[in-house]
């Protein structure tokens, strides 16, 4: 993997765990992950009249993205109503890589060496340890809540392969995104205006809709650039170190305390960062 991608996703993981942190921390979580979807469009707007509309041949994995999308940011926005952003976030990102490595072995041919299989099971154990003591640590996240933070994890794995496929059956992967952000924050618009007040949530949420939806169009169109140019597995797992901030925003700007399992974890995800840059 080159240094311009190990850079680039590691400035993508941060801003993820940015926009992510600061949607737990709104007083409704659902509706927060509703008002940044659909402020995502205002950004990919600007970014479509520069870059132009993807090839056509990419569409169809468009259309499945979109389809994808809706449902797990639903599910996200739940789980994180159920249980501490410390809980939640683990569950929903750890088995990715695991999932997609071994998925793109068939959906793109990609082989990874050792020391970079090795990388993805440490990013993906050291998560799924922090998920486990958080749960120990906080005993708040529910059935209910696990339940929907692991669909959300599945979910979010078929449409990350999804996107892998369009971003290089499209001739620019930096119109690719733009335009599944748009089309995203249109269909979760219409999915939602039965379901919520949207005007009142869009206004309640002004700050997210502007400078949030900013944040995460940044992170995602970086990810869509770095899926075209590496294997993805290794793209996933190092988007995933964004649980290293996500743990740096949990203990100063959520004020979340850290026990010994954490650190243990926090250092395995750190070894798998390094194996997969090896």
């Amino acid at each position: 993997m080159s240094t311009t991608v190990f850079l680039a996703m590691l400035l993508s993981a941060l801003l993820h765990a940015t926009w992510n942190a600061w949607v737990k921390s709104r007083p409704d979580p659902y509706r927060a992950v509703v008002a940044l979807g659909i402020g995502a469009t205002w950004p990919s707007l600007l970014l479509l009249a520069w870059y132009g509309i993807p090839d056509t041949a990419a569409w169809g994995w468009i259309a499945l993205t979109i389809l994808l999308s809706v449902p797990a940011q639903s599910l996200l926005g739940r789980a994180y109503r159920e249980g501490d952003f410390a809980v939640a976030y683990p569950v929903i990102r750890g088995l990715n890589p695991v999932l997609i490595a071994i998925a793109s072995v068939w959906v793109h041919g990609e082989r990874l060496e050792t020391t970079q299989g090795l990388g993805v099971a440490c990013v993906s154990a050291g998560i799924v340890l922090l998920g486990w003591e958080a749960i120990a640590r906080s005993k708040t996240v529910t059935v209910r809540g696990l339940a929907f933070a692991g669909l959300s994890a599945f979910v979010t794995a078929l449409s990350v392969l999804s996107d892998s496929l369009g971003a290089r059956t499209a001739d620019d992967p930096m119109s690719y995104g733009p335009f599944i952000a748009v089309s995203n924050g249109i269909a979760m618009a219409a999915y939602q205006v039965r379901r919520i007040d949207l005007p009142a949530t869009l206004k309640a949420e002004w700050k997210l809709v502007v400078f949030g939806a900013l944040v995460s169009t940044v992170s995602y169109q970086i990810f869509v650039w770095s899926i075209s140019n590496a294997p993805v597995g290794l793209v996933v797992s190092l988007r995933e170190t964004s649980i290293l901030f996500a743990v740096a925003i949990g203990v100063f700007a959520l004020r979340e305390r850290v026990g010994v399992w954490r650190w243990v974890a926090v250092a395995a995800v750190f070894a798998g960062m390094v194996l997969i840059r090896n």
